[in-house]
């Protein structure tokens, strides 16, 4: 699901061969190997363990050597100041405890002229995976209280707000637009797993009703999308909000 989004974020980042880069909270690597193509190197940090293990595999079994996988706070990087010429959070500085720090953190690392690429999801509205997924959580626990409003996994979805809390961090000339990708789906089990892998709200959210309540789940899931989509194959819509800014 991030993935698709990864070459149109790398074009945004404005990279060449001699650029060196910086990936805060890099997951298992969705933007990370897109990135990793087009740069000279590349730090990509995260903030757990088994997270940057999975990572390293990953990198180590695309051969790229030019590439350093590290754990680090993307709140507290211990980095140098001005180490880098372009630094990227993809779909994870939303979720910050503090996201003020989050791009404080990413101005003070980059180089005079840097520039930095922030992305986050645009919305419920916007965001037909997430849809599909409440839809069955309100289905199969019915009793369960909402989460809180907006919820963080959507806490830079207005553009203005996004534009005012990354100037407020530091970067100049910041522009911020929606950027829409279609997936294609092959199914319950294919839906299943782009939920699941490797998004930290959904795995919080597994943790919080049980392997009883996952399997509840994913039964209410499947109903609704056979309802609306009927069997095989069908398309969804995610749109993510965009920033990008430089540093004097």
């Amino acid at each position: 699901m991030m993935e698709t989004f990864a070459d149109e974020f790398v074009e945004r980042l404005d990279v060449d061969s001699s650029t060196e880069a910086l990936e805060v909270a890099a997951g298992s690597g969705a933007l990370t190997q897109a990135l990793a193509k087009r740069v000279k190197s590349l730090l990509a940090t995260d903030f757990a363990p088994d997270m940057v293990e999975i990572l390293r595999e990953r990198v180590r079994a695309a051969g790229a050597e030019h590439v350093r996988c590290e754990v680090m706070d993307g709140q507290a990087l211990t980095l140098e100041d001005n180490s880098f010429d372009r630094a990227a959070c993809s779909f994870a500085l939303m979720l910050f405890p503090n996201r003020a720090k989050g791009f404080e953190e990413l101005r003070r690392v980059l180089r005079p002229g840097g520039r930095a690429m922030v992305s986050a999801w645009a919305g419920p509205d916007k965001f037909e995976a997430f849809g599909l997924l409440m839809g069955a959580m309100r289905a199969a626990f019915p009793g369960l209280p909402p989460p809180p409003a907006p919820p963080p996994v959507f806490s830079l979805a207005d553009p203005a707000g996004f534009k005012t809390q990354m100037e407020a961090g530091g970067f100049e000339n910041v522009e911020v637009d929606f950027v829409a990708r279609e997936v294609e789906v092959h199914g319950i089990e294919h839906m299943w797993h782009v939920l699941t892998s490797g998004a930290p709200p959904v795995k919080m959210l597994l943790e919080r009703v049980g392997s009883e309540g996952e399997g509840k789940l994913r039964d209410a899931l499947a109903q609704i999308i056979e309802q609306r989509f009927g069997k095989g194959s069908f398309r969804i819509t995610n749109v993510a909000t965009v920033a990008s800014g430089v540093v004097s």
